[in-house]
């Protein structure tokens, strides 16, 4: 349950610490004075977005911090599977939101993410909003709300059911993917097929334009090529017209500084590179006679060469900027049309799955129904029971489950809460329900039910009350203390009815310091309490509505005793 809340900068509030008693906690104060900023701070601690907004202002940052004492486990038993320390059965949130818009959250004093945290919350707390009846009129909420009441085979039987349909719309998506219609596969085959073709024919190999590009430039430059080598040859070895060549002259060179070499390191050194000099220019002389013995010019090569680099640039512009990127392109066509040749034999095979998957969500689908069916009998029961405890004596409350033929998330049905609040009226939607009143108590009802099937250990009602008066409140006090003793109970009313359940009451108050508004929630005692009922009767404390006042709080407390 929750033992205590910490709030810091939360809108009006500067600063308040409460903490909670374990059974019915009840909120009162005047309209405007911030009684919705404990449940904000609550939903803002959990993990619930919010906006920057609520940060209060002139504050750099808002904090919010929620201890439970979890006596059931769970929660205890998520932290152990997610590693986070604990002591006891003690549990921390925390959640730090900044002007910049960065939030932090902790659980235990350890950083962690929001989905932690929202993880964590719902074992531990469950609010219910004071706009939530309005979702009892939306029709596609309620069979996610009767699911709700579902036991543990139930959501096992159900969560089997989402896995197979999910496998369902995974199937489906592919076989409409690969089911275009057969022109279409015929002029995509047809080019996959000439593109690969015409890149086969080619023969390409990947390090073949450089080569070729070498041979062109060679060939092109032949006989400058070949002038200019045997000029440098001619240079290098003794030939006609040249006596003497540059390898004869250094060796001479060598051969003159050999002979005084050993006279000192100096000149040892020089005829060291002076034969190293002699053997580069050997093998120069060498390299460049077999160079310009290689060259043979030919203009029916070049022409090869050149139709050859034309070809690879043509099929460049089409296919890739190099012939690795042509290849590859190859490779993803050649995959394609295997894919595409294939698709008939796999659209077979899919066409199988689906029908498989259908027939296994048939089944599953079918014991839903038959779950839901007996899950909407037993809390149909259970609701009435609470409605006419709610004065609302003649009303009938009943699910509607009803076939549909395609397959969902949740099955083959359609699910639609239906209500008479007076005899001899049909059964009909709870949209045209006209009273908030009514709506409000059939939530409650339906909550009640839930809340008491749950292993939740603290439920937040935020006035729940909403348009109703006299003897209907009163059995909306007696409702929410029902709960609230196998339950933790926090609730916002304007009631005085339900505010004298209270075990512990707090005022939320709104005060104006230095030009400052700011709101404060402290706990009262029975004196307070007293003149907070007289406010909530009618505004006027006097002797006759003090008697009043503490007459309401003897009544209640006389029912609390009687709870067994």
């Amino acid at each position: 349950m929750l033992t205590c809340l910490h709030v810091r900068n939360i809108a009006l509030i500067e600063e308040i610490t409460l903490e909670f008693h374990p059974h019915l906690n009840i909120f009162t104060g005047e309209t405007g004075a911030g009684k919705s900023m404990l449940i904000d701070s609550i939903q803002f601690a959990i993990g619930n977005r919010t906006s920057k907004q609520i940060i209060r202002k002139g504050e750099q940052c808002a904090y919010v911090r929620l201890t439970f004492e979890d006596e059931k486990g769970f929660g205890i038993s998520y932290l152990e599977g997610e590693g986070y320390p604990y002591t006891g059965t003690t549990i921390e949130l925390e959640r730090i939101l900044y002007i910049s818009g960065r939030t932090v959250y902790k659980i235990n004093g350890v950083t962690c993410t929001r989905q932690a945290v929202k993880e964590l919350a719902a074992l531990l707390i469950d609010v219910h909003g004071q706009h939530e009846p309005q979702s009892l009129l939306d029709v596609s909420t309620h069979i996610e709300m009767l699911d709700s009441f579902g036991d543990e085979s139930f959501h096992t039987l159900k969560e089997e059911y989402k896995i197979q349909y999910m496998h369902l719309v995974e199937v489906k998506a592919e076989l409409e993917h690969i089911s275009t219609d057969d022109r279409k596969k015929l002029q995509l085959q047809d080019m996959l097929e000439f593109q690969i073709n015409e890149i086969a024919a080619c023969n390409l190999k990947v390090d073949e334009e450089e080569n070729l590009k070498s041979q062109y430039d060679i060939l092109s430059h032949a006989e400058k090529i070949l002038m200019q080598c045997q000029k440098a040859y001619d240079a290098l070895e003794a030939s006609e017209g040249h006596q003497v060549g540059a390898l004869e002259l250094v060796g001479r060179a060598t051969q003159h500084i050999q002979d005084v070499s050993n006279i000192n390191e100096e000149l040892s050194s020089l005829h060291t590179r002076l034969l190293a000099a002699e053997a580069e220019v050997q093998d120069i002389t060498y390299q460049m006679r077999r160079f310009v013995d290689q060259i043979e010019y030919s203009p029916e090569l070049l022409q090869e060469i050149q139709t050859r680099l034309d070809t690879i640039y043509r099929l460049k512009q089409k296919y890739g900027s190099s012939i690795a990127e042509i290849l590859s392109y190859q490779a993803s066509c050649q995959k394609e049309l295997e894919e595409l040749l294939g698709s008939t034999e796999n659209k077979e095979k899919l066409e199988k799955e689906v029908d498989r998957l259908e027939q296994a969500l048939g089944q599953l689908s079918s014991k839903l129904t038959t779950k839901r069916n007996d899950i909407a009998r037993t809390i149909e029961v259970q609701i009435n029971e609470h409605l006419h405890d709610l004065q609302m004596p003649h009303a009938e409350f009943k699910v509607a489950i009803e076939p549909i033929s395609s397959f969902n998330r949740n099955g083959q049905d359609s699910v639609e809460f239906l209500i008479r609040t007076n005899l001899g009226e049909d059964m009909h939607g709870l949209a045209k329900i006209a009273s908030g009143g009514e709506i409000s108590r059939v939530m409650l009802a339906i909550k009640t039910v839930l809340v008491l099937g749950d292993t939740i250990e603290t439920v937040i009602f935020d006035e729940i009350d909403t348009g109703i008066s006299g003897l209907a409140a009163q059995k909306v006090g007696e409702k929410l203390a029902v709960i609230s003793r196998m339950r933790q109970v926090i609730c916002i009313t304007h009631l005085p009815q339900i505010a004298a359940m209270g075990d512990q009451n707090y005022l939320i108050e709104k005060t104006v310091v230095d030009n400052h508004t700011k709101t404060h929630l402290t706990t009262i005692d029975q004196e307070v309490l007293q003149k907070e009922l007289c406010r909530l009767m009618g505004g006027l404390i006097t002797e006759s509505t003090l008697n009043s006042a503490k007459e309401l709080k003897e009544t209640a407390n006389t029912y609390k005793q009687g709870i067994v």
